[in-house]
């Protein structure tokens, strides 16, 4: 159908606890899951990945094209990661990604607080940010 959902996490109604978060990123991946998507656009407030946390006091690298086999080795040594929010962080946004991109549906995270940067990836241009592919 050629459109563009816009989506975000919230706290929502749960039968059990009264009331939880639901992230962003698993509505982003199931939702590309079910509309069969070619690319996932996900916006964080770094460039991309790293190999370690960005804001931590161990050397890290940015991560610019990544295979989903790389994705699972970082997803393992960012598990000890102490940077994270009630969805877990990078960690959980990794773990949330996953079954989409294994179905082929390739994944761009970019820094959304840099102007444009998020209309320009969601319009296909080259941007910094990391790339995943299944392969």
């Amino acid at each position: 159908m050629d459109f563009v959902p816009l989506l975000y996490g919230d706290a929502v109604l749960d039968l059990d606890l009264g009331f939880t978060i639901l992230s962003g990123d698993q509505l982003v991946a199931s939702i590309a899951i079910q509309l069969n998507a070619e690319r996932m656009v996900i916006g964080i407030d770094e460039d991309g990945l790293f190999t370690a946390d960005p804001k931590g006091t161990r050397p890290t690298n940015f991560i610019e094209d990544c295979t989903l086999d790389e994705l699972r080795e970082l997803q393992k040594q960012l598990q000890t990661s102490t940077a994270h929010d009630v969805t877990g962080g990078i960690h959980g946004k990794i773990i949330e990604l996953m079954p989409a991109i294994e179905k082929g549906i390739a994944a761009l995270i970019v820094n959304a607080s840099k102007p444009h940067l998020v209309y320009k990836a969601l319009r296909g241009e080259r941007v910094i940010g990391t790339h995943i592919q299944k392969e």
